[in-house]
């Protein structure tokens, strides 16, 4: 499937709007993409949008390398830059992936992008107890960065949508339920110092959300019983 600009632009859109509810049809139009006649910001574009449906939503890290690795070979001559944007997809996953991941050739910014995006797909679709060392390691290097508030935000917006993944879900593994208080508090702390009051309040809520998650009995569900079977008729 070979697209126009502006195709590819409403081709994106529509796989965006998509994936959180069919990630495997997103991963099949991906298949189907064309992807020897993009441009490298398009690329860029596919590439990221690969990664998190193949990370964070379906746990697929072979095929999410794969993909990403068939991008960077559809364009031998590429840029450096776009390689570069594009081995850092790979790394995610990699890296979320709990298998060796070498990451000297990345700055320390890049290192931070890698360890933040792993930490959801490796909380969500991992091994929850490594993502928990992945977040380690993200707030161990933000200090360290130049940028500190643009890497922060990152972080805060990671954080966020996270929470909000997992206090959706039903049911929560005890290992998830750990990791989701540490976020959620650190969570918190960050928007209190970089947010605006719409974003403190958010934060405020999806604490509390946290508190209410961990604290949800086994086998809860709605917390409806069966009217037919308990109130006479």
């Amino acid at each position: 499937m070979k697209l126009s600009e502006s195709a590819f632009g409403e081709f994106m859109a529509k796989q965006w709007k998509a994936h959180t509810k069919q990630p495997q049809v997103v991963q099949g139009e991906l298949q189907k993409l064309q992807v020897t006649g993009l441009s490298e910001p398009q690329l860029i574009e596919v590439g990221a949008l690969a990664c998190h449906v193949h990370s964070e939503h379906l746990g697929e890290w072979m095929d999410g390398i794969a993909y990403i690795e068939a991008l960077v070979a559809s364009q031998p001559s590429m840029s450096d830059a776009t390689r570069l944007r594009l081995c850092r997809q790979r790394a995610i996953l990699l890296k979320a992936s709990n298998n060796i991941c070498e990451l000297e050739s990345f700055d320390a910014a890049d290192r931070f992008y890698i360890f933040t995006l792993a930490t959801p797909a490796a909380i969500l679709r991992g091994d929850p107890a490594h993502g928990a060392t992945i977040y380690s390691e993200a707030l161990a290097l933000l200090p360290l960065l130049a940028d500190m508030p643009r890497h922060e935000r990152l972080l805060g917006v990671m954080t966020a949508n996270l929470i909000c993944d997992l206090v959706e879900r039903s049911e929560l593994l005890t290992s998830q339920q750990s990791i989701l208080l540490i976020i959620a508090e650190k969570s918190y702390a960050i928007w209190q110092r970089i947010g605006d009051a719409t974003d403190r309040d958010k934060a405020s809520f999806r604490l509390a959300q946290s508190y209410m998650a961990v604290r949800k009995p086994a086998g809860y569900g709605s917390g409806r019983y069966l009217r037919s079977l308990n109130i006479e008729s």
